[in-house]
């Protein structure tokens, strides 16, 4: 029901009684007070956005807000518009410069902790990018513009399964523990004193185990007439046989740099900053492996890279590449990049050698105990080197490489 008049006035107001239905009475130009059955009182200004569509925002309630205040704000929000500015925008910025000058605020503490982060993250990761735009896809919009204090544990609980609802659980994994940790870097600088990320892991699904796809033994002769038949980048070619040769995480290798290689003592020594574990690692090369890199040396050996993008020198080439090529062979599904390493594990455990040498040439902590004070890299010349020379006579037995 509504009751329009050019103006109204306080008489007017007292007078009104509720209804069944809700009572408008309009002081034009968009201003209007609605009175609810239940007797509530409460100022509403309809005006058309910038962008010509209709909108409604709230004013405040009478009689805290007078019929003057009222339409004080209503000339105001008619001021903001003359320029252009949509009010309820405008007013959510407001807020926001408020909990940013704050300090308080999710998203400014996110960009605290994360700016205290990228110095110690690996050089030569994605790791600083790929958590902040997680942070921007799945958090930001949710929670972000709210103080860190008033976030509650079922908003966090909501935010993490949505993930799980489209089958991002390895996503969902990281950002728990980007949120989780950002948490504790309130705590440390006194913003919080709850961390309510840490007692949600028993109400989220498990990630379902899945190992990367990868060939079966009886199939690697087929897997390595297709990589020595591959034609369309020989700079591809080469880093899967090396990928082959090597069991090196692909990123690993993508990343390879020329000065951690001496070809003279079949040893590729990868920095303690681009590995997993965050320890060096030694790599130690078959005959087959030595003969791709001096091929391959004659191509990128200018450059830092030995597979320097193709677009830009300065950076490595994508990390699809390797794995576009296994789909291009017909192995989509089959065998991807990382499944390489499964398939020497295994190549190297039914041959025989001890799990101690093959988990160190895969770059694998040990389990319990041995992980914390076992770090031997069976580097001998009889340990390793002999197991991994063996293997690359293996591969080499099934198709000259």
């Amino acid at each position: 029901m509504s009751l329009y008049h050019m103006s109204l006035t306080i008489r007017q107001i007292k007078a009104s009684k509720p209804g069944k239905k809700e009572i408008t009475l309009s002081d034009g130009l968009g201003l209007e007070l609605r009175i609810s059955p239940s007797g509530r009182k409460g100022w509403r200004l309809r005006y058309t956005r910038p962008n010509g569509k209709r909108n409604m925002m709230s004013l405040g309630s009478y009689p805290e807000v007078t019929l003057a205040e009222a339409r004080e704000k209503r000339t105001d929000m008619r001021r903001l518009l003359a320029q252009g500015i949509d009010p309820v925008e405008h007013r959510k910025e407001e807020k926001r410069e408020r909990l940013y000058a704050s300090g308080n605020i999710f998203q400014v503490l996110a960009k605290e902790w994360h700016d205290t982060m990228v110095p110690r993250w690996k050089a030569g990761t994605k790791r600083a990018e790929q958590s902040w735009s997680a942070l921007e896809t799945h958090v930001f919009p949710m929670v972000g513009d709210q103080a860190i204090d008033t976030i509650k544990p079922l908003e966090w609980l909501d935010v993490l399964r949505r993930m799980e609802a489209v089958g991002k659980f390895e996503q969902k994994r990281k950002v728990h523990s980007f949120c989780r940790d950002i948490y504790r870097y309130a705590i440390i600088t006194g913003r919080v004193n709850y961390n309510p990320l840490t007692d949600l892991a028993g109400a989220l699904q498990r990630q379902p185990r899945t190992h990367f796809s990868h060939v079966s033994q009886a199939e690697i002769p087929e897997l390595i007439h297709a990589i020595n038949q591959y034609d369309k980048s020989k700079l591809v070619q080469t880093g899967l046989k090396l990928l082959t040769l090597t069991a090196v995480r692909p990123g690993e290798l993508r990343w390879a740099r020329w000065d951690e290689f001496d070809l003279e003592a079949a040893i590729w020594k990868i920095p303690a900053e681009r590995m997993k574990m965050a320890r060096p690692h030694s790599v130690p090369l078959p005959c087959q492996a030595l003969q791709c890199l001096r091929e391959l040396r004659k191509v990128t050996g200018q450059y830092r890279f030995l597979f320097p993008g193709r677009n830009d020198s300065t950076k490595p080439i994508s990390d699809a590449s390797f794995g576009m090529a296994f789909k291009r062979m017909g192995f989509e599904g089959r065998h991807v990049p990382h499944g390489t390493r499964h398939m020497v594990a295994t190549g190297l455990k039914e041959m025989g050698y001890p799990g101690e040498w093959i988990e160190a040439q895969l770059s694998h902590k040990l389990p319990g105990i041995q992980g914390v004070y076992t770090h031997a890299e069976h580097m001998a010349p009889e340990q390793r080197p002999a197991m991994m020379q063996a293997w690359g006579d293996y591969i080499a037995s099934q198709l000259n490489l």
